[in-house]
């Protein structure tokens, strides 16, 4: 991907300068390291001798992948892992630890969602990693949370969907899961956010490190805080299936004359003359509208629907923006992908990828105005940097050659 250099003065990047250890496996942790690769970190994966299941698991669950994934690598392991460097290291050997600790001693962040137990058994807890570097960032990627009943538990996308509510926001009889990979990708959100937070209260405490915890349930109650405060305030579960009729004709979608839909976010009263006017029954303007009455509903719309079909989505879209009422097209992702104003602002980007060739991919949601971000590396293979971020670290060749020998790396 080609970019415009950065200022003069600043760092390229916000987060270049700030090392990234990670011992992670899926996508909730490693994505996290993603997105501070995103903003400049570098991020030094750790994976076992056998390597992090998502590089020939990753195709087979959600988003299936089997048609380009290929052995040691999937889609999802690349979206999850892109920005970064790997090691292939045995952290059950003494050897394997004494190279990890190298690492953490010149590390800012360590993150892993790894489960209590596997951290305690692999000697990189908190407690284990901060007599090595006190100054470190330890963020912990759970499916549950730190506390608890479930706190030694492990979870996918799907349980976390599970206990934060979402299944019954499908608008199915039977609750099901979102088919996407929702929670996992919020966690990682999460778990940056968390990172950078922690590394500015490291800052203004004078160097001071400390744990810091997240988790899939926990980012999955954030993303329906809104629908939790209902239910609290009010007692009573707030409508979270989508039914147009029970919709005003502001707040509501249509089909076009390409078939392709629009909705519109229009609160309120004040435009539903306008909006009348525009399609081209002003009459309509002075019916009001009852969304308990369903009969009227379903005859305002039998009304509404058929003028709708004369134009197309983006005609209808410029239209009635220019006559003050805010619509939007819906899109599908092939148009987000193409789509010019994701372009203009970096959430789309054009990368030259040595796998999949050149490829819109998605960008970053961040914007600085003096710095870059959106940069995508790919993936690395198994254990690709070992040898030069051993080198790194200060061992020479016949060093690496050893801890080769002995299977302490690959």
């Amino acid at each position: 991907m080609t970019e415009a250099a950065a200022p003069t003065g600043l760092p390229a990047r916000p987060l270049a300068g700030i090392t990234v250890v990670e011992v992670g496996v899926w996508h909730a942790g490693p994505g996290a390291g993603a997105i501070l690769g995103d903003l400049g970190a570098e991020v030094i994966k750790v994976e076992s001798l056998e390597g992090d299941p998502e590089r020939g698991e990753g195709g087979t669950l959600t988003l299936k992948s089997q048609a380009i994934d290929t052995p040691g690598w999937s889609l999802m392991f690349e979206l999850s892992n892109r920005n970064k460097r790997g090691i292939a290291l045995d952290l059950t050997s003494d050897r394997g630890r004494q190279v990890l600790h190298r690492l953490v001693e010149r590390a800012d962040v360590f993150l892993t969602n790894l489960r209590p137990g596997a951290k305690r058994k692999l000697g990189i807890d908190y407690e284990s990693l901060a007599t090595v570097n006190p100054g470190l960032v330890h963020v912990n990627v759970s499916g549950f949370g730190s506390e608890g009943p479930l706190a030694q538990e492990g979870a996918f996308d799907t349980l976390g969907q599970a206990l934060a509510g979402m299944f019954y926001v499908t608008g199915h009889e039977v609750p099901q899961p979102l088919p996407v990979v929702v929670v996992d990708q919020l966690t990682a959100q999460t778990a940056a956010q968390a990172a950078i937070t922690a590394l500015l209260a490291r800052e203004r405490s004078g160097g001071e490190g400390q744990d810091v915890h997240v988790s899939l349930y926990g980012s999955g109650a954030l993303l329906w805080s809104a629908q939790l405060l209902w239910q609290a305030a009010l007692d009573t579960t707030p409508i979270v299936t989508y039914d147009r009729i029970q919709k005003t004709p502001l707040l509501s979608v249509y089909r076009c004359k390409d078939d392709h839909w629009v909705v519109g976010t229009n609160p309120g009263r004040a435009l539903w003359p306008t909006f009348a006017e525009a399609i081209g029954a002003p009459a309509l303007g002075e019916t009001p509208w009852d969304v308990d009455d369903r009969a009227s509903q379903e005859a305002l719309y039998a009304a509404i629907d058929p003028l709708m079909l004369e134009r197309t989505a983006a005609e209808w879209v410029a239209y009635l923006r220019s006559k003050g009422l805010l619509f939007a097209p819906v899109q599908d992702f092939e148009q987000v992908l193409a789509d010019e104003q994701a372009r203009a602002n970096g959430y789309v980007v054009e990368v030259d990828h040595p796998r999949l060739g050149t490829i819109p991919l998605p960008g970053s949601p961040f914007a600085f105005g003096k710095q870059l971000t959106s940069q995508w590396t790919p993936a690395p293979e198994h254990g690709g940097h070992t040898d030069e971020i051993l080198r790194t670290l200060g061992y020479d060749g016949d060093d690496i050659a050893a801890l080769r020998e002995h299977r302490v790396v690959v």
